[in-house]
């Protein structure tokens, strides 16, 4: 294990650094504004570019992505394919407990600005209940960071880094969550796609006569 926790600090590091850096400005704002305020002053700056782009992007983390990836990773490696399904599955689990049980009373924004004051995107239906934490920020933060974990470029990593964390603020610019939110569902992503590396990637790569190390097609 400890061994996996060296080998992937070039790719996990960033993605630390990246999610405190997210953390430490979305705590800053919420709590100099608190819930609602935080929500208005990050929404307080809308273009027709931005409200294009953040409409579409957002669907990056959308729950059928990684069962997307799972089969095309069949393709190129188990091991791959294995990791990114049992984390999105176990993330699936942990993000729904805590939205259905644990915090089932948080609201959406929409529910706080049902008079108004929430710019307005085509094509957005705002959800009301579940909010915390952002599922789609757990899932972007996940297969991003799994990707890089697989590729092990650095401009990948950064490129992936920078995708994930505009996939989480993207569920703010749409008023789908608040900032909180996303902070949290990132978190649990991050550690969710981690441990898939450690203990299952990592194993079947110092181990070059590993089975996880094949591939469904072709062989």
């Amino acid at each position: 294990m400890k061994q996996a926790i060296f080998d992937s600090r070039s790719i996990a590091l960033p993605f630390v650094v990246g999610l405190l850096f997210y953390t430490v400005i979305g705590s800053v704002i919420f709590l100099a504004f608190g819930k609602e305020g935080a929500h208005k002053f990050l929404n307080s700056y809308h273009t027709p570019y931005l409200d294009l782009t953040f409409k579409y992007l957002t669907h990056i983390g959308h729950g059928l992505v990684p069962v997307i990836a799972f089969g095309l990773l069949l393709l190129a490696r188990y091991s791959w394919a294995l990791a990114l399904g049992i984390s999105s599955l176990v993330m699936g689990i942990v993000v729904q407990t805590l939205k259905r049980s644990v915090f089932a009373g948080d609201h959406r924004p929409a529910v706080f600005f049902k008079d108004g004051g929430l710019p307005s995107i085509e094509g957005v239906d705002l959800m009301l209940n579940h909010s915390f934490p952002s599922g789609h920020a757990a899932t972007g933060l996940l297969v991003c960071l799994m990707l890089a974990f697989f590729v092990k470029q650095k401009w990948v990593t950064n490129f992936l880094l920078v995708l994930a964390l505009m996939i989480a603020f993207s569920r703010v610019y749409i008023s789908q969550h608040f900032i909180q939110d996303t902070i949290v569902g990132g978190w649990i992503g991050f550690f969710l796609a981690y441990l898939g590396y450690v203990f299952i990637v990592h194993p079947a790569e110092m181990n070059p006569n590993s089975k996880l190390n094949k591939r469904l097609w072709p062989s």
